[in-house]
């Protein structure tokens, strides 16, 4: 596991307001049987593709759960149409002051040109770490069919189903028609107890991203159970860091998953947001979306996988270039309180660091214990010495 992975969801996941009649879902390619190889690169959960916009090469992340978007200098080169303007909400429920939505034309992936497509103008500020200038989102890919291979690094892009190897075994319903951007909502299976439909969000590098709506439908028993409790921010989306609020660690104790079968299942549940599986599950196997056909197949590397893992007894945030300390879990309580600025680990300097230091180094990889220094809101230094658990 990546070390900051479990602190910070970079994820992007954009939905215009229910209140607005515009919609994401037009446009398209004239191409009546393609097929693209599209190579892609894996950082830490993310997925980023070389695509071609007016005949020059951009770099874009790969995020089914948003519709495509693009930087503001980007469209300003391409001249780009504005069809409409809105506000728009992030995964976790924040709202934007009002965002212009542009036309893009000459889009090519592999030699497949799309044109006509809708875009959100609004990359957020992090995404610079990357050096992108937009995201291939959900409503350019909702005529096509999707395979995601993670052993090739490989995206197959294609309307022709006969040009994959694909086993009804391993296939579940896929939804796109919820929304204005036709982001893929697929069924999973908690603890063989309950059907549970949630996005499948490559902006999210987690494995099961959760919220407390969902949770509060679980009302059989066995669903999931407690491991411990919290109060902090740790995750970020397009509107910034997600508001303060009481969470839990959870554990499931197995989803089924296509043809996988996932056992020990932990993750964090927020107040608000929209539930999701992420690129985690790509570690495990290649995922489909047949957008064509309303087929969703994840074909498992081997049939049975434990997820079971420590974690931190607490996690931290960016803020003002400077890491802090984000959430707080019961065992947490005592060492470090939210608002503490970590100085430093294991002696390794933190007193200056920004969000790209944070995405991009790795000091937390392959320890179990770490001596954290920990500056507190009167000026206090303490060192302490936190584990995994």
């Amino acid at each position: 596991m990546k070390p900051y992975t479990l602190f910070i969801a970079l994820l992007f996941l954009t939905t215009v307001s229910r209140a607005q009649k515009f919609t994401f879902n037009q446009g398209g390619t004239l191409a009546k049987d393609y097929y693209e190889e599209l190579p892609y690169e894996n950082i830490n959960g993310k997925i980023f593709l070389n695509v071609e916009i007016d005949g020059k090469n951009h770099r874009f992340l790969f995020d089914t759960g948003a519709p495509v978007a693009i930087s503001k200098a980007l469209a300003e080169e391409l001249r780009a149409a504005v069809l409409h303007k809105s506000p728009v909400t992030d995964a976790y429920g924040k709202s934007t002051d009002s965002i212009a939505f542009v036309s893009l034309n000459r889009i090519k992936l592999g030699n497949t040109e799309f044109n006509n497509i809708p875009a959100v103008m609004l990359i957020p500020d992090f995404y610079n770490c990357w050096n992108v200038d937009g995201v291939i989102g959900s409503n350019i890919l909702r005529n096509s069919i999707v395979n995601i291979n993670p052993a090739k690094h490989l995206i197959i892009l294609t309307n022709n189903s006969k040009k994959l190897s694909l086993n009804v075994k391993s296939s579940s319903p896929l939804v796109t028609n919820t929304s204005s951007q036709s982001d893929p909502i697929v069924k999973i299976v908690i603890a063989d107890k309950v059907d549970v439909t949630l996005g499948f969000d490559t902006g999210d590098n987690t494995f099961i991203r959760m919220c407390d709506p969902l949770l509060k439908q679980f009302t059989k028993p066995g669903v999931y159970e407690v491991l411990a409790k919290g109060y902090g921010a740790n995750n970020f989306s397009a509107g910034g860091l997600q508001a303060s609020a009481d969470k839990q660690l959870i554990k499931f104790p197995f989803i089924t998953v296509g043809n996988g079968r996932f056992d020990n299942v932990i993750t964090e549940n927020n107040k608000e947001g929209s539930p999701a599986i992420g690129t985690k599950i790509l570690d495990y196997g290649s995922v489909t979306l047949d957008f064509i056909h309303g087929k969703f197949y994840f074909d498992a590397n081997q049939p049975l996988n434990d997820l079971n893992e420590k974690h931190w007894p607490f996690q931290p945030i960016i803020a003002n270039n400077k890491l802090m300390v984000g959430t707080v879990w019961e065992k947490g309580i005592g060492k470090v309180k939210q608002g503490d600025q970590i100085i430093a680990i294991d002696g390794i300097d933190c007193s200056t660091i920004s969000l790209c230091d944070v995405i991009n180094k790795s000091i937390l990889e392959g320890k179990d214990t770490v001596i954290v220094s920990i500056r507190d809101g009167d000026g206090n230094i303490k060192k302490v010495q936190i584990n995994k658990e």
